[in-house]
């Protein structure tokens, strides 16, 4: 349902001229695992976690996220015109921005990952995320420019995908087990500070307004639709 719902707010972008972006946190009922719109199955199947978890095949790219502890979150907005080249790169660095200023907030030193920065490292200073082959399918130890790092873990990964008339972004912030340890509150009053902070700092980031709102009759509508007819289905989740 959490992927069918970002579809169904792409789609609405895409048709309607009137429809203002979003910007969406989500969390899940249950311990879940999505993967990347590009995945293998049979590289997921491999993977130690995943047997009796559900797993659903995002739009976007990427590579295995397990939820649960997580926050989850999408933007969906309007692409630029024809006239004017759209920079996904810059558009990660914002919601990075937004991501680190957020965690600041409420205490966290976090970084961005820079590759760039990462390749002047020495051997012995460079922590190694990627020691085994089989760890390149999971998101959380394949960092890319941007992500945020905590003590040289990513906590936060996004990817995007362009349509034809809309960018929809999906991402994950898990910092669920470093803030047990700092602040020791309860899941939920971890989960409400959060939103709080992170919406705060999207709007100042991106200069915008915020405007909270539940889904319109037509958007459930749409996302029921989409969740029957692909998400829910292994023709979809299965389909590579």
């Amino acid at each position: 349902m959490n992927m069918a719902i970002d579809e169904a707010l792409t789609r609405k972008c895409i048709d309607s001229e009137n429809t203002p972006a979003t910007i969406r946190f989500y969390t899940w009922k249950e311990t879940s695992c999505s993967i990347g719109y590009f995945q293998k199955m049979k590289d997921v199947l491999k993977a130690p976690n995943n047997k009796g978890i559900p797993v659903v095949r995002r739009p976007t790219g990427g590579g295995i996220v397990y939820h649960g502890n997580d926050i989850t979150f999408s933007i969906v907005k309007k692409r630029m015109q024809p006239n004017r080249q759209e920079n996904i790169t810059s558009f990660y660095k914002l919601i990075g921005k937004s991501l680190l200023r957020g965690l600041e907030r409420l205490g966290f030193t976090c970084t961005f990952y820079l590759p760039e920065e990462e390749s002047h490292r020495s051997d012995k200073e460079r922590k190694p995320l990627n020691n085994r082959p089989s760890q390149q399918s999971f998101c959380s130890v394949t960092p890319a420019k941007y992500d945020i790092m905590i003590a040289g873990s990513k906590v936060a990964g996004y990817a995007a995908r362009k349509s034809q008339g809309a960018v929809l972004c999906q991402g994950y912030l898990d910092v669920h087990k470093r803030w047990k340890e700092q602040y020791k509150d309860s899941r939920e009053k971890a989960i409400n500070l959060l939103f709080d902070n992170l919406a705060s700092s999207f709007k100042n980031v991106f200069g915008i307004t915020l405007t909270s709102s539940q889904l319109t009759e037509e958007e459930m509508r749409l996302a029921l639709k989409f969740r029957d007819k692909k998400y829910a289905c292994d023709e979809w989740n299965y389909r590579k």
